[in-house]
């Protein structure tokens, strides 16, 4: 929540709290056009207005609610995500198993800023993968955040062989981890959902469809959960690590830093 309060304090001016506004004004605080502030509540996206007579007023809920759909749209969510993000909370699981917008390289390049030589050199080394498909390869936000990272590293010191060979080790264990997961899937998870499947691996129809939906739902949300986990579990080691050896190492002024640069460590 702490993107969509960025989001929230970077737009318009300020209100005071319980402040009104027109569909105009209000599209004009968020940023949008009245065309789709319109076209959000005729979806069910957007509350009502409460009504005076002839005149519509909207209120800070609406505004709260406009941008977080906005936020929701920046990361790259359908309609029918946000819709579904909407009505379970703020905190639903949905967050964990993004539908991303689909880019070309080109389009990575003009979002980072990096020249797509220089993407392409970061595929060669393995810092880049794309989603291989039938008509090219395809990528998302996370390519181009992973981007911007890079460029923050090398932005302070290290060199790109530098970071390969920091690197090199993680990528491939990730190789031996996502085939240890899916094996894993397969036989817990992949089996039950594909039991009564008809003979054949071409056939179709509504319910081998529907069962072929709900195969690539249960990946998807599992590659997102436990990229999650690992990322998670990967940077507390490194910070772990980090802390040990700046006692070892470091100086006092280097271990006060660290602790403000990750914020306070609860001891429990």
């Amino acid at each position: 929540m702490d993107e969509v309060v960025a989001v929230v304090e970077g737009s318009g001016h300020e209100r005071p709290p319980g402040a009104r506004y027109t569909a105009e004004e209000l599209a004009a605080e968020v940023g949008i056009s009245v065309q789709l502030l319109r076209s959000y509540q005729s979806k069910g996206l957007l509350p009502p207005p409460r009504h005076e007579g002839r005149r519509a007023w909207y209120g800070d809920h609406h505004r709260e609610r406009l941008l977080h759909i906005r936020h929701l749209k920046e990361r790259g969510f359908t309609l029918r995500m946000i819709a579904e993000a909407l009505d379970e909370g703020a905190e639903a699981p949905v967050a964990l198993v993004e539908e991303r917008e689909v880019l070309r390289l080109d389009e990575v390049a003009e979002r980072s800023g990096v020249p797509v030589e220089v993407l392409r050199a970061f595929e060669a080394s393995g810092l880049l993968r794309p989603h291989h498909t039938d008509e090219g390869d395809r990528y998302t936000d996370a390519d181009v955040r992973v981007v911007r990272n890079v460029l923050v590293l090398l932005g302070v010191g290290l060199s790109l062989d530098d970071l390969m060979r920091i690197a090199r080790r993680p990528l491939e264990a990730s190789e031996a981890l996502a085939r240890d997961v899916i094996d894993a899937w397969s036989t817990l998870v992949g089996a039950r959902l594909r039991r009564g499947r008809p003979a054949g691996r071409d056939r179709g129809g509504p319910d081998e469809d529907e069962r072929a939906e709900r195969v690539a739902a249960s990946i998807r949300a599992l590659a997102g959960i436990v990229g999650q986990l690992v990322a998670y579990r990967v940077e507390r080691a490194v910070l772990d690590a980090a802390r040990a050896e700046l006692e070892r190492e470091g100086t006092e002024a280097e271990r006060a830093a660290l602790a403000r640069a990750v914020g306070p460590v609860d001891d429990d």
